[in-house]
């Protein structure tokens, strides 16, 4: 129940505790009204980090968290409210279950009945709030301190196979805990409990990251229909057309969605918006989709509804260009130097390195001298090489180039041998070089990558 109505003060008003704390229920209540009214699902965690390592043995512990309970409850500990205790959840977790959702609880608002114990003893895990003695100064000199007592919140941890059926607590998740085969306990890395800003969640990062990548290649990879920018056409092929419409999706969906990346104070349920109408017009292209397949938002199950909206990205992301060869944009930034910068993670995971080269030296001479000649390895490592002539990374010549780089009668083709300190450091610092040296001139230099299937 919330109180909206304010209270009347007048003069010679006899006053009481009540008084003051029906002004700070309105308040509160004010504001809560108001954060619902405004924006969808306004509770959440802000930031939290649990002790991974006192897991191993059975206990739940956690550094710092912040948040919102659903009913308006704030917090944020250990600044300015205190940890709730370790517990120990051996005897607790589920005996038939590999596993349970780790909550953070709190007892419910009762506007009729207790909301806060005054002393430590008296608490119970039914009271909100526990008094404790604060020692605070005046603000207006600084001096003449009093003590202050504050209501403490009183957050536990609890399993969700722990809450009651009559009055339960309001609860909040907070982990996944998942049970391995030795008896053990560990997180589970991709659980995403309820966050108000998809900043706070590593998982919802790295899975945006990762499709900002995947979608930045698309543009690269498709090709633009040329047909569609030229006055002189008499018409535009099939092709090309579905070209336009597969890049104009990617396009429009990848601005807005490296922009929440950028900022990563965006609510989740603003990015699944964007990554809903991305999924929405990439049906376009598929046979058997449509939007109603799509799954509803649900702030209470990040993990499902946005890993489902990510698997549907990007497996129609497949339907136009199948994207299992990805090549790496070299730059000439000096002679015989070329550099690159690995923007897709998929690259370094199992895959084939493939360099494509082509010189008017012959085609005989060229399958001779490049292994011998030509060199590649990390960005930083390429000069060093070079000057004291040692070699990088073995290149194999390849007289059936993989079909999936589209190889060119006229380009000869090496696989690039990933072993040893060239290829640890190039995945390092996910920037690579070419060196090409004079004895192969005017030499055009490409690599793919050829992603495991």
């Amino acid at each position: 129940m919330k109180t909206l109505s304010r209270v009347v003060w007048s003069e010679g008003m006899h006053l009481g505790p009540h008084h003051f704390q029906a002004q700070s229920r309105y308040f509160e209540d004010a504001v809560r009204f108001a954060a619902e009214s405004l924006w969808f699902a306004p509770y959440g965690l802000l930031g939290w980090e649990l002790d991974a390592d006192a897991l191993v043995n059975g206990t739940v512990s956690i550094s710092y968290a912040r948040g919102v309970f659903p009913d308006g409850l704030p917090f944020h500990m250990p600044e300015f409210d205190a940890l709730p205790a370790p517990r120990d959840i051996r005897d607790a977790f589920p005996a038939l279950s590999d596993r349970a959702t780790l909550l953070l609880a709190a007892p419910p608002e009762r506007p009729d009945g207790r909301n806060c114990a005054l002393e430590d003893e008296e608490a119970d895990r039914s009271v909100r709030f526990i008094a404790s003695t604060v020692v605070m100064p005046d603000e207006n000199t600084g001096r003449d301190e009093k003590p202050v007592r504050l209501g403490r919140k009183n957050i536990r941890f609890l399993l969700d196979s722990e809450l009651p059926a009559e009055d339960p607590p309001v609860t909040l998740p907070l982990a996944r805990i998942v049970r391995d085969g030795a008896g053990g306990f560990s997180f589970d890395p991709e659980f995403t409990p309820p966050v108000l800003q998809i900043g706070a969640s590593k998982a919802i990062m790295a899975r945006l990251r990762r499709l900002i990548e995947i979608l930045e290649e698309k543009c690269r990879s498709v090709a633009r229909p040329r047909d569609l920018g030229n006055p002189s056409a008499s018409g535009f092929s099939a092709q090309g057309i579905a070209n336009a419409w597969f890049l104009h999706c990617v396009n429009q969906g990848l601005a807005p969605l490296r922009h929440q990346c950028f900022t990563k104070n965006g609510h989740p349920e603003e990015l699944y918006s964007e990554l809903a109408r991305l999924a929405g017009a990439l049906c376009t292209f598929g046979l058997d989709s449509h939007p109603e397949k799509l799954p509803l938002y649900k702030h209470d199950d990040l993990t499902e509804c946005l890993a489902e909206l990510d698997h549907h990205i990007r497996a129609h992301l497949e339907l136009i260009v199948p994207s299992n060869c990805i090549e790496i944009p070299l730059e000439k930034t000096a002679r015989y130097f070329w550099h690159g910068k690995l923007a897709d993670q998929r690259v370094l995971n199992r895959s084939r390195w493939i360099l494509e080269i082509y010189s008017k030296i012959g085609e005989a001479t060229l399958i001779e001298s490049t292994p011998r000649l030509a060199k590649v390895c990390s960005r930083e490592f390429l000069p060093r090489l070079v000057e004291r002539a040692l070699p990088g990374l073995k290149l194999s010549h390849l007289p059936i180039p993989p079909p999936a780089v589209s190889p060119k009668v006229e380009m000869q083709y090496f696989a690039i041998d990933k072993a040893g300190p060239c290829w640890e450091h190039l995945a390092q610092t996910r920037e690579m070089g070419v060196y090409v040296p004079g004895e192969i001139p005017d030499p055009e230099v490409r690599v793919f990558v050829v992603l495991d299937s």
